[in-house]
């Protein structure tokens, strides 16, 4: 499938939702022409409406068409896999979010139904496509930080939900949200991606403020063939956020700073291995975008899949269950 422009479908217009909505309407390969979500004003507070956008007003009308190339699904993860079903049935491609479902068993069902169908499928992990994630596996292989020996991951959120989204309750809730499925899991997918495959390794420490709410503080080890990657997660205290992973070797680090920074870390201090443009989130949402362009050109495997997805999920449940 080679198409100049592809036509997508967007259920879910959160904030993820919008930005995804707004990325692609800028990308000359793809052209975003409908779009549903239960809340009918989902659009309002964009600083500009886009054009040729149909927001219809049910799940149905979504369905609709015959002409479209790709569905992003972008909903709560309870309901992923019932547009993703729907997408199947119409033969569109699928772009999902992550986590894929919230039981692992209907993950797998979903991972299995989308590997029978002959359709483009991934999942929105923001390193697929980030140039910090491709420079460091790069300097890896070149040797600049030696022989890896693991990594570090540091989450530190003054409150959670952040403030950016509030309006999403369910990420507060312990079925749908909390921050390890959220943020975690973009960083066990790269873990995964720069060590292979991981498994969780007691003990394990956490903690939850009431059974239904989000966890609070997670402590846990990932071990991987290179290593551990230890997991220090804490909501609380009146300060900045920190999101930081640090991939360690015997002859110096590289340090991911808020996600799509990149350094490199000696005794004598931090070195930036990214130029200014590349170390900016927008670069790392259109790379992201160039690559799901390729990936429908030729159905070539460079973005996460559905199974690369359920690995990580496996992982975080088992953390936060």
């Amino acid at each position: 499938m080679s198409k100049e422009i592809y036509r997508v479908a967007i259920v879910g217009l959160g904030a993820v939702g919008k930005r995804m909505l707004t990325n692609m309407k800028a990308h000359p390969r793809f052209d975003p022409v409908i779009g549903f979500d239960l809340a009918p004003d989902a659009l309002d507070g964009m600083a500009e409406k886009p054009a040729g956008f149909d927001l219809v007003t049910s799940s149905q009308a979504l369905f609709d068409p015959d002409d479209i190339d790709l569905l992003y699904v972008s909903t709560p993860p309870q309901s992923h896999a019932e547009f993703v079903y729907g997408g199947l049935e119409k033969g569109w491609n699928i772009l999902c979010e992550k986590p894929l479902g919230i039981s692992l068993e209907a993950s797998e069902e979903l991972t299995r139904a989308i590997n029978d169908h002959d359709v483009m499928q991934a999942v929105n992990f923001v390193f697929s496509g980030a140039p910090a994630m491709h420079a460091a596996r790069q300097h890896i292989s070149d040797g600049l930080i030696g022989t890896p020996l693991g990594a570090e991951l540091t989450l530190k959120f003054s409150t959670w939900p952040r403030g950016w989204q509030a309006h999403a309750s369910w990420l507060g809730g312990r079925d749908q949200g909390g921050m390890m499925r959220e943020v975690g899991s973009h960083y066990a997918y790269l873990s995964q991606e720069l060590f292979g495959p991981l498994a969780l390794k007691a003990p394990l420490i956490t903690e939850f403020p009431a059974a239904d709410q989000a966890e609070t503080m997670v402590m846990a080890q990932w071990q991987s063939g290179h290593g551990p990657v230890s997991v220090n997660a804490r909501v609380g205290g009146n300060r900045q956020d920190i999101v930081r992973y640090r991939v360690l070797g015997d002859e110096g680090c590289l340090v991911f700073e808020n996600w799509y920074q990149l350094f490199h870390e000696t005794p004598d201090g931090l070195k930036p291995l990214l130029d200014t443009r590349a170390a900016e989130p927008l670069s790392a949402y259109m790379g992201q975008i160039d690559q799901l362009a390729l990936q429908l050109d030729d159905g070539g495997k460079r973005l996460a899949d559905f199974a690369d997805a359920l690995a990580v999920q496996r992982l975080i449940e088992a953390m936060i269950r």
